[in-house]
Order: C-alpha cells, then sequence, then structure tokens
C-alpha cells in the first residue's frame, strides 16, 4: 500500500508554526506518512487555523473553502482542521462542511493520538538556520481585546526538559538562531516551577553550540525589571533586543484594555533597560481605534512615541471581536477615524527611524545572511536589531558569493527608508 501524501498549511502565528511543525513530524514518522509541498499531488491537507482577529479567521474560512473545492474536483481526499477556529466552533456551526475534520489540542484527528506539549521533534526547522522555539501556550493576562485565552486555556509552560531537546534537535540541523516564544515570555515557568524560569531555560540553551543567537518576542513592559536586565547582561548569545507590545500610552485607555500597567510604568521600566544596555533595540506594537480612543488619547500616544523613540513598532486598528470583553463597551470608533491614526503613528514613527537610521552609517554590525534578492541584486541580511520576517532588512551589494545562513560583518553606508544598506566588510 502506498504510503499517504501529507501536506500541513500553517496560517496565523509564529507559534502556530511550531505546532504545524510537530503535527507532521508527527505523521510522517509515526504514521508512515510522507510530507509533500505540492497541493495538486497530495492525500491529505491539515490546516492549521488562527482566529485572533476577524482577518484571521476570514484567510482560515477561505483556505477551507478553497480545500473543499479541490476535494470535490478529487484533488486531495481528506481536510484536517485543527488550530485556534476549532476553538471557536465556527467551523461545526457555520461552514456546514460534513466531511471536515475538527480536531482538539490532544486527542487529534480521531484515531491518532497526540499530545503537542510532549512532543519535541519538528520537521520544518531542520532545514532552517533560523527557528522559533514556542516555550508556553495560553494566556493569564485577559486583555478585553483578545480572545487568546479563551481560544488556547491558560497559560501553560513546557518543561525545560522538552524545550532543551526540542533545541538540540534543531541544533543538529543548520539552526544557528532561535526566536523564543509564547504569549508572554517572562511569565515562563510561573505555573509549573512556581517562579519566573526563562534565565533558568537560558542558561540550558545557551550550553547549546550551534545555537549562536537567541531571540526574546512577546515580553510584557510590566514584567520588565532588574531580574530581566540581569538576563541581558548574564547571557552572550541573548540578543540585545526586546519585543514589548505597549498596545497604548493613555492610563484610560490601558485601564479599559485591563492592562495591569500605567504610562509612568511603561517609561520607567524603558528607561531601565536603557541605562543598563545602552544599545538594546526595543520592539512594541501599538492598537489605535480602541472604544473610548478620543482625540487627546490618540494626541498622548503620539506624544508618548516621540518621546520614547522605540527602535521598532507595529501598528494596529481595533478589531471587535465578539468573545472578547470589548466587543460590547460604548464609544466605538468609527473605522475611516482608525485608519486616519494607523497613518499618522506610522508616519510619525518612520521619521524617528530615519533619525535613528542616519546615525548607524559607518557602523559595523555582525550580520546574518538571509539570502539573496534577485530583484534587487543584493543580499538580505539582518544585525541583532531585525528578527526575520517581522522587522526591516540590511541589504548587501556585494560580487561575493556569500552563503544563507552563514555570519558575515557589514559596515552601513546609506539607508532607504526602514531598510540599511551595507558593503561586505573584511577587517
Amino acid at each position: 500500500m502506498d504510503k499517504l501524501r501529507v501536506l500541513c498549511i500553517s496560517l496565523g502565528c509564529d507559534k502556530n508554526k511550531v505546532d504545524s511543525e510537530k503535527i507532521l513530524d508527527f505523521f510522517i514518522k509515526k504514521n508512515n506518512m510522507i510530507a509533500t509541498d505540492d497541493i495538486n499531488n497530495c492525500d491529505i491537507v491539515i490546516l492549521n487555523t488562527c482566529a485572533f482577529i476577524q482577518d484571521a479567521k476570514n484567510e482560515s474560512i477561505n483556505y477551507i473553502k478553497y480545500l473543499n473545492k479541490l476535494k470535490k474536483q478529487g484533488i486531495i481526499k481528506e481536510i484536517w482542521v485543527y488550530g485556534c477556529l476549532v476553538k471557536e466552533n465556527y467551523l461545526l456551526n457555520n461552514l456546514n462542511i460534513n466531511y471536515l475534520k475538527c480536531c482538539d489540542k490532544i486527542n487529534l484527528f480521531d484515531d491518532y493520538l497526540y499530545d503537542l506539549n510532549n512532543y519535541t521533534n519538528r520537521i520544518n526547522d531542520i532545514l532552517s538556520y533560523c527557528a522559533t522555539l514556542k516555550i508556553a501556550d495560553g494566556c493569564n493576562k485577559n486583555c478585553s481585546y483578545c480572545i487568546i485565552p479563551k481560544l488556547r486555556g491558560k497559560y501553560k509552560s513546557e518543561k525545560i526538559e522538552n524545550l532543551i531537546k526540542e533545541a538540540k534537535c534543531l541544533s543538529k540541523g543548520i539552526t544557528k538562531e532561535l526566536n523564543i516564544v509564547a504569549q508572554e515570555v517572562l511569565s515562563y515557568g510561573l505555573d509549573l516551577y512556581k517562579n519566573r524560569s526563562i534565565s533558568l531555560l537560558l542558561d540550558e540553551l545557551e550550553k547549546i553550540n550551534n545555537i549562536k543567537w537567541i531571540r526574546l518576542l512577546y515580553c510584557y513592559p510590566e514584567e520588565i525589571n532588574m531580574d530581566v536586565v540581569k538576563l541581558f547582561l548574564n547571557h552572550h548569545k541573548l540578543l540585545h533586543y526586546i519585543d514589548i507590545p505597549i498596545q497604548h500610552s493613555s492610563n484610560k485607555i490601558l485601564k479599559i484594555m485591563n492592562r495591569p500597567t500605567t504610562r509612568e510604568n511603561i517609561i520607567k521600566n524603558i528607561n531601565l533597560l536603557r541605562e543598563y544596555i545602552p544599545d538594546i533595540c526595543i520592539r512594541t506594537s501599538i492598537i489605535t481605534g480602541f472604544p473610548g480612543e478620543n482625540d487627546d488619547d490618540f494626541n498622548d500616544l503620539i506624544d508618548f512615541i516621540n518621546e520614547i523613540k522605540f527602535d521598532k513598532l507595529g501598528c494596529f486598528t481595533y478589531s471587535r471581536e465578539i468573545l472578547s470583553d470589548s466587543y460590547s463597551l460604548p464609544n466605538q470608533v468609527d473605522k475611516s477615524i482608525m485608519l486616519k491614526r494607523k497613518r499618522i503613528i506610522l508616519n510619525t514613527q518612520k521619521k524617528i527611524v530615519n533619525k535613528k537610521n542616519k546615525n548607524k552609517i559607518g557602523k559595523i554590525y555582525d550580520c546574518i545572511i538571509d539570502g539573496y534578492d534577485t530583484n534587487n541584486n543584493c543580499y538580505v541580511t539582518r544585525n541583532y536589531e531585525n528578527a526575520k520576517d517581522i522587522d526591516d532588512i540590511i541589504k548587501v551589494y556585494t560580487n561575493k558569493e556569500l552563503i544563507t545562513g552563514s555570519f558575515i560583518k557589514v559596515k552601513i553606508i546609506n539607508y532607504d527608508n526602514y531598510d540599511l544598506i551595507g558593503d561586505f566588510y573584511e577587517d
């Protein structure tokens, strides 16, 4: 009997991508299947869905409809759907496609018993120099705009020994850069070990020889303190980069968002990081158009951005999710106002970044090579300030043949809006 060919499609965040890689590895190794990336030549499609905001739900639903069309045409045999959209019961209640296999977190795909949290092998990132390590699932924050706790449950840390085993598995391939993710990274271990344990995890990760760079993503501002400063001072592989999603600066809006921090506390903690780690690169994300955000709140946010001068900033318009606590709040903001405010925020940040980039001309950085851009005839590289597929790039023009995933030194000679331009530098 021929082996079944399985294709796994992952939508949404990088945490979903980790789950998808584990799922695919499980079905190939434990159930004698073959992985394929050809949707026109596969038996089973596993779709890992996202339902964080309405746009993500729409993408997941449209993908299911597309797969349904392929099944009716006889191109694929089965559709297995996993992830957050299933948790919201949207499939069962609205799509009315009877043959879909909708799978929960543990008892996966009927006869296949599988627990993501105890499975440490992955398939795709074995072949990637930059990998993601998901150290926890779920969230205890209960921000009023967010439905993650309803979809993923309470914060649940993965055991250190499992994470080290997974990281070692990745390092046996070509993985050199490791992005540490969770819904809130700095809370790691509180549930499992009764203490914040990210430092203990980093101690062990640093012992893995092939891992050269470690990056922290999703660290909430209220968790920043001297212990976090010590993480950077005591771990030489930990890049001086931190992602701190603040969402807003107005104390009124932060309170309605159910964020356990204040404008003053955010400033204090960012100043703490910059005092002890002067070259720290700080990324943040902002939500504009949250219910009740008036002109004063928005102007406060613009003043705050100009004061803090974040190195990286992503801005999103508020998405009104029916399962969120903020869905029924009064004073919902008109979409056109949201979009206008987003444009102002991004223009404000662009001016800040241009000044920062101008000051980087002449500096030399260790960079990792992401590949070659044939359209612009340059190598795409990144230094410690740029997370892969999230942040900006450094374009390097050279006739030398460089290897993707290797490290080089780059001297910055110019900038192009958000991106830097550099020369291959030899001592």
